[in-house]
């Protein structure tokens, strides 16, 4: 048999498989803001010991997405509105740092590829898939972030991701009628400035959007606050 044909295929770890899965539960909103989990439960549903379960939830609580309290367990992080002005804020500072760095190096080629992302987020509003359309928005911007070939600002970015992405579901589940349809203008408005060269207009632009976005999920946070766990 002809070789080097195949690459190597990593096997998936059942470690990997619950970090995953709690991962997309938590930022999808099947398991809600402020929801506690049981270690036991957690094993029992998915068919595994505590032990990866158990390790699964330390991975998330250094993500962010998961916070321990003494004698209580661990719990579905929550967001104050503090909190939330804090996570978008600081996406506005790194992303308008990744335009200036990504302008020089953004070609035809990868002008199109932001094309084709808008194009699928007109395709999961239109389906009502607001988890796709959180995950494209998501990213639209992570290219961007590859693009400005700048390793530790790439890594600052993926620590706010998943918290960025729990926020972006929330608002687009609550505030369905008026907030998935403002991702096309943003992202088309964005994609623009990056086409003429121009990082001082995208960056005024991401800073508004961020604010904005800001306020609608504090205004999502608070619309379903009386459902949230203490």
């Amino acid at each position: 048999m002809q070789t080097g044909i195949f690459s190597k295929i990593e096997m998936r770890t059942v470690g990997k498989e619950v970090v995953n899965s709690l991962r997309d539960a938590i930022v999808s909103g099947k398991l809600g803001l402020g929801t506690h989990l049981a270690e036991s439960d957690l094993a029992a549903q998915m068919a595994v010991s505590r032990i990866p379960v158990r390790e699964a939830l330390r991975q998330l609580e250094q993500e962010g997405l998961v916070v321990r309290h003494l004698n209580r367990g661990c719990f579905v992080t929550n967001f104050s509105e503090h909190d939330i002005q804090e996570v978008f804020s600081l996406r506005s500072q790194l992303e308008g740092m990744a335009f200036e760095w990504a302008i020089p190096n953004l070609g035809e080629e990868d002008l199109l590829i932001l094309e084709t992302i808008i194009q699928e987020q007109s395709r999961a509003i239109q389906e009502k898939n607001y988890d796709d359309l959180a995950r494209l928005d998501m990213q639209f911007h992570e290219f961007i972030c590859l693009k400005a070939n700048h390793h530790r600002l790439l890594k600052a970015w993926y620590e706010q991701h998943a918290q960025c992405q729990i926020l972006l579901n929330l608002r687009f589940r609550t505030l369905a009628q008026n907030t998935p349809d403002t991702v096309i203008e943003d992202h088309r408005n964005i994609l623009r400035a990056l086409r003429d060269g121009d990082a001082s207009r995208a960056i005024a632009l991401t800073q508004a959007i961020s604010s904005r976005v800001s306020r609608e999920c504090i205004e999502a946070l608070q619309s379903i606050s009386q459902n949230i766990p203490d």
